[in-house]
């Protein structure tokens, strides 16, 4: 994982390059991916962020946010989220996710691949739910769509399953660092009774899972994600976020009920799902070929950002916070519903 935290200085300190390393190896459809050659200014892309600073002396202690990103992208995807959140004072923990993500490149250099396994049993049942996404598209009926959506959750055998490896490792994760030495950088850091989980896409639907199952968690945000897990079968007791691209909008109704806690609902307008990440910034042909939408990048960013911030803000540090509940809301570009 990478682990992003407030700190007070950065002299001589050099920027971080926004990917050091980058590999297109691994069992994808090779049709399905761009040449090597687009990703080659990765490296040239100076973030905010410094390597192995000191955690600042501001607070004793601060809040924790772990990351989860969408399936088939990497914690570096997301650089934008990480930085605004250790810059409003919290340490942000991206673990990665190995064997679903095409190439996770270790410490040492070396790479583990998505697997051939995994590569046949997502087309399979990407194959198997594709008709009915085009159903769940083709309707504005909400009572279809609900049928719709359980008929995908109850197909979506394989997406549940990396997305309770994915709570699993983040539990693991967080007991392992219940036992930090007093010698590590981050000892005595992190206030681990106020953590909160942020995810994109399939992330988002860990995020939802994860603050199911693990009342540790105070808060969680899901990123414009296809709730699956066991959410429909149970109840999640933390306020919970979901923030929506305009094509997503409201994909979760179906689990509406299952939220015992405040529920804030966001739509962006002329939105699309990878709005969310880093690419409207660092790959522009993104918005040439379609993958994004019409809405402008830099507001996107500071209405994901204001809202996220603000969340956390609420619910981990116990701050005021007027955006939540200011309807209509403050951005034009944002409808906000609250349950």
């Amino acid at each position: 994982m990478r682990v992003w935290y407030p700190t007070d200085s950065t002299q001589s300190k050099k920027p971080l390059p926004y990917k050091e390393t980058y590999s297109t190896e691994g069992h994808i459809d090779p049709t399905t991916l761009s040449p090597s050659f687009i990703f080659g200014h990765y490296n040239l892309i100076k973030t905010n962020s410094y390597s192995d600073t000191l955690v600042s002396n501001k607070l004793y202690a601060y809040p924790v946010i772990v990351f989860s990103p969408g399936f088939l992208t990497d914690y570096t995807d997301y650089q934008i989220y990480m930085e605004e959140l250790a810059s409003n004072g919290y340490i942000v923990l991206a673990p990665e996710t190995p064997y679903e993500f095409q190439s996770v490149i270790k410490p040492d250099g070396s790479i583990v691949h998505f697997t051939k396994e995994h590569a046949e049993d997502y087309k399979k049942e990407s194959e198997s739910t594709l008709p009915l996404w085009k159903e769940f598209w083709s309707t504005n009926s909400d009572d279809e769509r609900q049928f719709i959506a359980k008929e995908i959750l109850s197909k979506a055998i394989f997406m549940n399953k990396v997305l309770d490896i994915r709570v699993k490792d983040i539990q693991f994760m967080i007991a392992e660092l219940e036992n930090m030495k007093q010698d590590e950088l981050l000892y005595g850091k992190l206030d681990m009774g106020n953590m909160g989980i942020l995810g994109h896409s399939m992330g988002g639907a860990v995020a939802g899972q994860v603050c199911l199952v693990d009342d540790n968690f105070k808060a969680g945000i899901n990123l414009d994600g296809f709730q699956f897990g066991d959410v429909i079968n149970g109840t999640i007791k933390q306020p919970f976020m979901i923030i929506y691209s305009e094509t997503f909008a409201y994909v979760n109704n179906y689990v509406l009920d299952n939220f015992d806690n405040k529920l804030y609902q966001l739509v962006i307008k002329e939105s699309k799902h990878m709005n969310f990440d880093d690419n409207m910034f660092v790959m522009p042909i993104t918005k040439q070929i379609g993958m994004i939408g019409k809405i402008d990048k830099n507001s996107m960013r500071e209405i994901n950002n204001d809202y996220i911030v603000s969340f956390f803000n609420k619910y981990l540090k116990n701050e005021e916070t007027p955006i939540l509940e200011q309807i209509p809301p403050k951005y034009p570009m944002v409808e906000l519903k609250i349950n």
